[in-house]
C-alpha cells in the first residue's frame, strides 16, 4: 500500500490531512474484504526515507515496480481527490508492483460537509447552520449494538501517558481516553468478548488493531498496557492472519482450551446474559507535534464476539466497530 497523496487542483501542503484520513479510511475497507494483506503505512514511510525516494505525484510503473521490490508488495494503492464544489471526487487504482500495470480502479463522492471541509484546512460552518458534530445525550456520546454485543461510547476525556523511548523512564504525551460499556444483549446466553492485537510471533503483539484519526487526518494508537476492563487475544503472525483469530479461537474450542502450538495468545472475557463491563482504551498520537489539540475523531476498533452454542463450544465473530466524529467536550 502507498499513501493516499491528494491533488486537489492547488497547493499539496495544505490538503495532505484529508489525504491522510483517506488513506486510513482505504486500509480499513481493503482489509474487510479479507482479499489483502495490509502493510502498516509507517513502513512505507521508513522506506522512502531511507531509499530517498520521491512520490510528490501520482505513482508511475516505474516507482511502483521499485517500491514493490524494496516492500515485498504485490500491490500498491494510489489515488486522486477532486474538488467539485459541493463534492469531491475520489478515484483509486489497484497497480500490480511486478508489472506497473492498474488492475483494479474505483471511484466515489464525498459530500463536503464541516468535518470534510476541516480536513481540507477550510472553516467549518458558521454559528446557525447544520453540522454533523454529534449531539449529547445523557451520559453517552453514542452507542452501537454489534451481533450481541451493545458498546456505548461513553466519554472521551484528554489525558497524559507514558509511552516508551529511548528517554530514561520514557516520555509524558498527550493522549486520549475512551471509556466504554459493553452489554450483553443476550437474555439467555453467556457471550464471550475480546480486543483484537496485531500479530505477534513469540508474544501477543504490543498494541491493537483499533485507532483514532483526528480531524487533521492524524492517527492514534493503542497499546495492550493502555487497556482496562477487557483482554486482549492475538495469533502467531507466522502461521495467521489477524482476521483468522475467530477460526483460531474456534479451533481452540475444539480442542477444550489446549493452545499448545496452536498459534493465539491471550484470552477473551465472560460475560453473562444482559450483564455489562466497563472498558477503557487510552490513546496516543503516532506523532507529538501538533499545533493544537484536535477535538473531533473516527474511532475503529476490532472486537471479537464468541456467543455460546453448545457445550463449550461458541460462535465467534469479528466486527470491524466505528464510531465516526465523535468529539470532545469543550473544556476536557
Amino acid at each position: 500500500r502507498v499513501r493516499f497523496d491528494e491533488k486537489i487542483c492547488r497547493s499539496l501542503d495544505d490538503r495532505r490531512p484529508l489525504g491522510r484520513f483517506i488513506a486510513e479510511e482505504l486500509i480499513t475497507r481493503l482489509y474487510r474484504t479479507k482479499k489483502f494483506t495490509v502493510i502498516e503505512r509507517q513502513l512505507l514511510n521508513k522506506v522512502v526515507t531511507e531509499q530517498k525516494l520521491s512520490l510528490t505525484g501520482m505513482i508511475d510503473q516505474s516507482s511502483a515496480q521499485k517500491l514493490g521490490k524494496l516492500l515485498g508488495v504485490d500491490a500498491i494503492a494510489s489515488g486522486t481527490v477532486t474538488d467539485l464544489g459541493k463534492i469531491l471526487r475520489i478515484n483509486a487504482r489497484l497497480i500490480d508492483t511486478s508489472t506497473g500495470k492498474i488492475f483494479a480502479v474505483a471511484s466515489t463522492d464525498m459530500a463536503k460537509d464541516d468535518f470534510v471541509v476541516a480536513l481540507m484546512g477550510g472553516q467549518a460552518a458558521p454559528t446557525g447552520t447544520s453540522s454533523t458534530t454529534p449531539s449529547y445525550q445523557g451520559s453517552a456520546i453514542s452507542s452501537k449494538d454489534i451481533g450481541s454485543l451493545r458498546v456505548v461510547l461513553k466519554s472521551m476525556t484528554r489525558v497524559k501517558l507514558n509511552v516508551f523511548d529511548t528517554t530514561p523512564g520514557g516520555k509524558n504525551v498527550n493522549g486520549i481516553r475512551c471509556s466504554f460499556e459493553f452489554i450483553n444483549l443476550e437474555a439467555q446466553r453467556p457471550i464471550v468478548v475480546a480486543l483484537n492485537a496485531i500479530v505477534g510471533y513469540i508474544t501477543i503483539g504490543p498494541y491493537l488493531r483499533s485507532s483514532l484519526v483526528d480531524e487533521n487526518g492524524g492517527s492514534w494508537y493503542v497499546l495492550n498496557q493502555d487497556v482496562a476492563g477487557m483482554s486482549i487475544v492475538g495469533v502467531n503472525g507466522n502461521r495467521y492472519s489477524p482476521a483468522q483469530i475467530v477460526n483460531v479461537l474456534s479451533k481452540r474450542d475444539d480442542l477444550n482450551g489446549d493452545v499448545t502450538n496452536l498459534g493465539i495468545f491471550g484470552s477473551t472475557t465472560d460475560l453473562p446474559p444482559g450483564q455489562s463491563l466497563t472498558v477503557t482504551m487510552s490513546f496516543v498520537p503516532n506523532s507529538n507535534q501538533m499545533d493544537q489539540l484536535p477535538k473531533v475523531f473516527q474511532l475503529a476498533s476490532e472486537i471479537v464476539v464468541g456467543v455460546a452454542t453448545k457445550g463449550t463450544k461458541k460462535f465467534y465473530t469479528l466486527y470491524n466497530l466505528t464510531f465516526d466524529q465523535v468529539a470532545i467536550k469543550v473544556g476536557s
